[in-house]
């Protein structure tokens, strides 16, 4: 599909649906994150495929569109904090700055309900001096960072050498290294809180996955086993 046909798939309004992120007691802390379902996916039978499917201008048009809904949605659901997934290559986007510096200026969203979730990829570009200013900006203002499938590709070092990162997300399932799974993810909690780092266990669907990464030292469980 070309970019001007990409476009006008997702003129329209766009869909979401918000997953609660609780503390290790199971309570509801308001902590939510917007999870982006297209009505169709372009002939792809999951979320990641439609994903791994988009170019790289694509997937900064789409966080451009998302982050432009950000406005109503935090108006509409109220969440003490709200989670929201950004491709690192939108970050090198001038576009993508320029947009969201503008919804921050003009003070159509507040940094202190949002968490900007950058996504692990197999290709993590280093981040420009322009898109680290943009997040120390963010953070100025109240604003979390969070690295979202952490330990599943490349991840960001300068930031967490630079003390930028406010939580560590770690989604159990997309994990390949499933004969050390349990000590991996284990050491990947165990790394956050030596940095004093707030964790998330991420696709926590049964109660025994519960119980894992309680014992694993996770902060804090998202799945849809909180409803």
């Amino acid at each position: 599909m070309n970019l001007a046909a990409f476009k006008t798939t997702i003129s329209q309004k766009l869909n979401f649906q918000y997953q609660q992120i609780v503390d290790y007691k199971k309570r509801p802390q308001n902590w939510i994150e917007m999870l982006y379902r297209p009505n169709h996916m372009m002939g792809y039978q999951n979320v990641d495929l439609f994903f791994k499917s988009l170019n790289t201008q694509q997937k900064v048009d789409l966080d451009i569109q998302i982050f432009d809904q950000l406005p109503d949605i935090l108006h509409n659901e109220k969440p003490r904090r709200l989670s929201v997934n950004l491709m690192p290559n939108s970050l090198l986007s001038g576009d993508f700055r320029q947009k969201f510096s503008h919804l921050m200026q003009t003070r159509a969203i507040d940094p202190q309900h949002i968490c900007i979730e950058i996504i692990e990829t197999q290709s993590m570009p280093p981040l420009c001096s322009s898109a680290l200013d943009l997040l120390k900006v963010f953070r100025s203002h109240g604003g979390w960072v969070a690295l979202d499938d952490f330990g599943s590709g490349f991840a960001h070092w300068e930031l967490l050498q630079t003390g930028m990162i406010d939580v560590i997300k770690v989604a159990s399932q997309n994990l390949s290294h499933h004969s050390v799974g349990y000590d991996y993810i284990l050491g990947l909690s165990r790394f956050a809180e030596c940095m004093n780092i707030n964790t998330v266990l991420e696709g926590v669907e049964t109660e025994e996955d519960y119980i894992r990464g309680k014992t694993q030292g996770f902060h804090n469980f998202q799945g849809w086993l909180f409803k």
